[in-house]
């Protein structure tokens, strides 16, 4: 609005100030001629289009304001089945060993980004492989993709040896999964690593390792004649040669460090049936016609036939099958090619979940924040081809429902969620602290009021001692009789009487909410001396001994009590027994 209301007084005032110019936005700027507005785009070089040896459309890439574009060749290195690799920059081969070997890493470290690839024997014969995980290093993270594939395939996913659950992110990575593959994103290199099992990739800009990296991935340059590069920098012809020297220590695979065994001389073998490998032609059929003008597919056919030929099982050939629509998908076509394999390719989802061949890598969820952060990355990260976000294969919600969250595997048809949460039905009620809450249908949201109290009956104190009081229990205000004495905090010491000493506990009664009371006698000496008794003094907690009769004690001998005595030498003395308030004494 502001930018539109500058536009207008500068029209306005284009007579009086000719020649003045000002800049619109980014990539335009506006002058004042003759009366007029003449609106530029700022100046941009011309821009060719590169042939890319690996034969994919090269990709549109913006500068830092938004104005102009170059194209640059992707540069994206993948493998499938009984591995087969596509390097950066096109080139094809095979490569069958079960080590640990390096895929990718900087020639000369600048993001400290490489790639691990762990193979594992796919069969009891142990001549075919697969991989097994991919291990990602970056920055100081490791994060492993990989699978567990009995009784039924699961994907796993461990950040520095700890299992994480997808959607997992953190500033500097993001890791999504739609059951059949997981991809890992990190925006700051703009890199993409994807794994699905018998199928990977990696993805990586071209502006960003262009000439900077080595493996069995090759070099990133668009120049395939380099792609067989070696450790010590020499390129070697064959490409399945230069696999094996990228092999890395696994203390998990000590048969790798064993040198291989020399190549045993052939033998004549019978000549083999001629193989007919009818899943591999759906690649050259008219499926995926859409995409052999964008992505060729004569490796992918030619890995496919390898594949079924040299295994008793034709579904090896789904991987590469799988491969090529990957790619086409890549290239922003999606292709809907299991069904035609009749049943040989097919994918169980979860009974919760259906089948797309074209779904969204940014999967919606509840959480409305979720949605437009990696949805608006989606479509950043891909701004500059004009056609919105990717979209994948895999298991997703069927219609009618949304997933629940991003680490959840629940569909639901409400987004409500309990205090707990967990997902609640439309129409369900909870007690959320002092508030009733219900899934409200009518809003798709979870409405919340005070939790309705009942109106008290009239409440009499009729023990010695206790006072009315309001205290709130559960979430209502209600009318207890407490004693006069009742506890404000635990352990604090009071005196219901002089000799009784109590003290509040942890302990709360159930109905009133206070903390329950404990109250401990003080202990008193009642027992008296013969002639006297035990009497209770008020006010004070205990009594005393009170004289009653008169007692003469004499030296060693007990003491007596007497009415009236005479000392035995002097019969002119007479003493008697007087009770008086004050106890007995005696008199002469």
């Amino acid at each position: 609005m502001y930018i539109h209301i500058c536009r207008l007084l500068k029209i306005l005032l284009c007579i009086l100030q000719d020649g003045e110019s000002w800049k619109e936005n980014n990539c335009t700027k506006g002058t004042c001629s003759a009366g007029k507005v003449i609106t530029e785009h700022v100046p941009c070089e011309p821009v060719t289009i590169p042939i890319c040896e690996n034969q994919q459309p090269p990709v549109r890439v913006y500068d830092e304001a938004g104005c102009c574009f170059h194209y640059e060749c992707k540069c994206v290195c993948s493998g499938w089945g009984d591995p087969h690799y596509v390097t950066f920059d096109g080139e094809y081969y095979s490569f069958q060993k079960n080590c640990t070997y390096v895929l990718v890493k900087e020639i000369q470290p600048k993001y400290n980004f490489r790639v691990i690839i762990d193979n594992e024997n796919c069969d009891p014969s142990g001549t075919v492989t697969c991989a097994k995980a991919l291990i990602v290093y970056y920055k100081n993270y490791k994060i492993i993709l990989t699978q567990k594939r009995n009784p039924k395939t699961v994907n796993l996913v461990y950040v520095d040896d700890k299992q994480v659950f997808p959607t997992y992110s953190n500033k500097d990575f993001i890791v999504t999964s739609t059951a059949i593959e997981l991809l890992l994103k990190i925006p700051e290199i703009e890199a993409v690593v994807m794994f699905k099992g018998l199928l990977f990739s990696i993805d990586l800009p071209f502006s960003r390792f262009h000439g900077n990296t080595e493996g069995q991935c090759g070099t990133c340059d668009n120049n395939r004649k380099n792609d067989c590069r070696l450790p010590n920098g020499d390129i070697d012809p064959s490409c399945s040669d230069m696999a094996n020297h990228w092999r890395v220590p696994d203390k998990n695979k000590p048969y790798c460090e064993v040198p291989p065994s020399p190549t045993p001389i052939p033998t004549r073998t019978p000549t083999p049936e001629p193989c007919k490998p009818n899943i591999c032609e759906i690649l050259i059929s008219k499926v995926f016609e859409k995409c052999h003008s964008v992505v060729p597919p004569t490796h992918f056919y030619e890995a496919c036939k390898f594949d079924v030929c040299h295994m008793p099982n034709s579904t090896v050939g789904c991987s590469s099958l799988e491969a090529y629509a990957m790619m086409c998908a890549e290239a922003f076509v999606c292709v809907p090619w299991r069904s035609a394999t009749h049943g040989q390719c097919d994918y169980k989802c979860p009974a919760n979940k259906v089948y797309k061949p074209c779904g969204p890598t940014v999967v919606p969820t509840c959480n409305a924040r979720y949605n437009e952060k990696y949805t608006q990355q989606c479509q950043a990260e891909n701004a500059n081809q004009d056609t919105g976000c990717l979209v994948t294969e895999g298991c997703f919600c069927p219609e009618g429902l949304t997933l629940f969250s991003s680490n959840s595997d629940i569909c639901v048809s409400s987004c409500c969620t309990g205090p707990d949460g967990q997902p609640k039905k439309y129409g369900e009620t909870w007690q959320s602290g002092c508030q009733q809450c219900s899934c409200d249908e009518a809003t798709l949201s979870v409405q919340c009021k005070p939790v309705t109290c009942a109106t008290q009956e009239p409440v009499t104190c009729t023990e010695e001692g206790e006072v009315l009081v309001t205290r709130t229990v559960d979430c209502c205000e209600k009318q207890i009789c407490v004693f006069k004495f009742y506890c404000l905090q635990p352990g604090m010491e009071f005196s219901k009487s002089p000799c009784e000493i109590c003290h509040c506990t942890d302990t709360q009664d159930p109905n009133s909410k206070l903390n329950e009371i404990t109250c401990v006698i003080g202990d008193c000496f009642e027992e008296c001396s013969e002639g006297y008794v035990y009497e209770e003094q008020p006010g004070q907690c205990c009594g005393t001994c009170k004289k009653i009769s008169c007692v003469m004690e004499f030296p060693d001998s007990p003491p007596i009590i007497i009415e009236s005595w005479s000392p035995p030498d002097d019969k002119c003395v007479m003493y008697e027994c007087q009770k008086g308030s004050c106890g007995a004494s005696s008199s002469m």
